[in-house]
């Protein structure tokens, strides 16, 4: 079952999930921030999932607004690979979610593959629809 958290211990468990992604940009003190600052500004949620007392799923949602739009945006979410039916329920979640927050949109930014995220994410509504360009600046 997928709950909401705003325990710090959560937040701290979370944070170790980031370890485990590769090509990640999120840093562990950026990500503990966000969490923490969503028990204020209720414009960030945190949610997790247990299997015998052990975390299998965890996923931070920002509501945002863009262009007078709201959406709803997927700023981390890590899966336990041994759980592979997982997806599909925080798949259908994040759905339920965008619809109780009046998200017209959900919008993921990755650097993954285009062609990967549309296969695996394609028949569940996803879709690329921007490209985003980036210019380091020294």
């Amino acid at each position: 079952m997928i709950k909401q958290y705003k325990d710090t211990n959560v937040f701290l468990e979370i944070c170790d999930k980031l370890k485990e992604v590769k090509d990640g940009e999120l840093s562990e003190k950026s990500l503990y921030g966000y969490m923490t600052a969503g028990i204020y500004n209720n414009k960030i949620f945190t949610f997790a999932s247990y299997d015998k007392g052990k975390m299998n799923g965890c996923l931070v949602l920002t509501l945002i607004e863009i262009n007078q739009i709201m959406g709803l945006d997927i700023l981390f979410v890590w899966l336990d690979a041994h759980y592979p039916k997982l997806f599909k329920e925080y798949i259908a979640f994040i759905d339920e979610k965008a619809k109780e927050y009046k998200a017209k949109r959900i919008i993921s930014i990755t650097k993954k593959s285009a062609k990967l995220i549309e296969r695996k994410y394609g028949k569940y509504g996803y879709k690329k629809v921007y490209n985003i360009f980036v210019k380091e600046v020294n």
